[in-house]
């Protein structure tokens, strides 16, 4: 007996790959709404992540997908695993797969808090990610949270220019 349907090309596979992913991701909302659980993704904790003061642009790294926890902005469309939901993602989902077979990605956004990523950019490649199995995903980073430095003083290496009103220290 043949598990697999016979496919003619790549992107019937791949979309066939999808629905499956999708059924199984809605097979388990409906369970979790049966038990009372939790399988909606995360929602990033603040209104909007561009107008935190505290948040510094690391830049790129490559992080662990499955510290990818949520979202800024796409909650009705994947599950807390990044299993799709809708039947509207199934062209981006599968030109997401087969853009990193052939060329690769080009880095997802995320937004880092404490040791967890929320996804502003890229949710069907960290979808595919998951998926596929992939452990690690190039990744630009904006951490949320980091203590800035205490800069009262002028530091000896930086030419300072105007006086600071508060404390009356001179700074650049």
């Amino acid at each position: 007996m043949n598990l697999y349907p016979s496919t003619t090309t790549l992107r019937d596979f791949i979309a066939y790959e999808f629905s499956t992913l999708r059924a199984r991701a809605r097979r388990s909302q409906l369970w979790a709404k049966l038990v009372g659980a939790k399988a909606t993704l995360a929602v990033f904790p603040r209104k909007d992540a561009r107008l935190t003061p505290s948040r510094e642009l690391i830049g790129i790294q490559n992080i662990r997908v499955d510290q990818i926890v949520g979202t800024l902005n796409r909650d009705t469309d994947f599950d807390h695993l990044f299993r799709p939901l809708n039947k509207h993602s199934l062209d981006r989902w599968v030109n997401a797969y087969i853009l990193q077979a052939r060329d690769g990605w080009a880095p997802i956004l995320v937004h880092k808090v404490d040791e967890q990523y929320f996804v502003e950019d890229g949710h069907h490649r960290v979808s595919v990610a998951r998926m596929t199995g992939m452990d690690f995903i190039e990744s630009k980073v904006w951490e949320h949270g980091a203590q800035k430095k205490n800069t009262d003083a002028c530091q000896p290496a930086i030419y300072c220019t105007k006086k600071s009103s508060a404390k009356g220290y001179a700074t650049h």
